[in-house]
């Protein structure tokens, strides 16, 4: 799986960007579908923003958007919604190939 790390406006240190890494990695194991993950990390005045857009099979395209008050805050509710946003996911596809035609 692909993984790509933006950061606008604002730098972050190194270790953030390792960390949103090994996070994005991690979120294979909800679907084994996924080709890339783009995670772009903002700082908005005083709220920390973080966007996750994935990208599965077939050119479905995911996105989860999470604010909160520190990044590691924000990554953790972006990265457990992208988890529920993908089971959600392969669970429908799982549906379809089980539907019976008509």
């Amino acid at each position: 799986m692909k993984t790509e790390v933006a950061i606008l406006h604002h730098e972050y240190p190194p270790k953030i960007r390792d960390h949103v890494a090994t996070k994005l990695q991690n979120l294979v194991r909800f679907y084994e579908g996924t080709v890339s993950v783009r995670a772009v990390l903002e700082r908005q005045h005083t709220e920390h923003r973080a966007e996750l857009i994935a990208s599965v099979r077939k050119g479905v395209v995911l996105v989860v958007d999470a604010r909160a008050d520190s990044i590691t805050e924000a990554l953790e509710q972006a990265v457990a919604r992208m988890g529920r946003v993908l089971n959600r996911h392969k669970s429908k596809k799982r549906q379809l190939r089980r539907k019976p035609r008509s």
